[in-house]
């Protein structure tokens, strides 16, 4: 699968992007809540997948962005490509219970992205 030419642009995350970048394809909920996610490891040239996503429990990625990893929903496009969208970070609720965000980049939420 090709990657679409905005995915190129990950500057405009606005931060400096750690040496791995994963991706976030599809999400499974619980309520509504991320419960799991496909997760896979985006080659550093970001023209294709070092590790195709795979299900990974929620606490394997909250693991990797306390890390210091970036973590970004990638969504498909009509042409079958994939495109950035908002980095994702650990978001605690009032609770205390850990789950998933991610940003309202041109619209697109974690929530947005399909489901597995």
């Amino acid at each position: 699968m090709e990657w679409s030419r905005g995915f190129a642009h990950i500057a405009a995350l606005g931060e400096p992007v750690s040496s791995v970048l994963y991706g976030i394809t599809a999400v499974r909920m619980e309520g509504t809540q991320v419960s799991e996610v496909m997760m896979g490891m985006i080659d550093p040239s970001l023209e294709h997948w070092d590790h195709r996503p795979a299900p990974t429990r929620l606490v394997e990625v909250v693991d990797r962005l306390v890390e210091g990893d970036t973590v970004v929903a990638v969504f498909p496009t009509e042409s079958g490509a994939l495109q950035m969208g908002p980095q994702v970070q650990v978001d605690v609720l009032p609770e205390g219970t850990e789950t998933l965000a991610a940003g309202d980049e041109r619209g697109r939420r974690l929530t947005d992205l399909p489901r597995f």
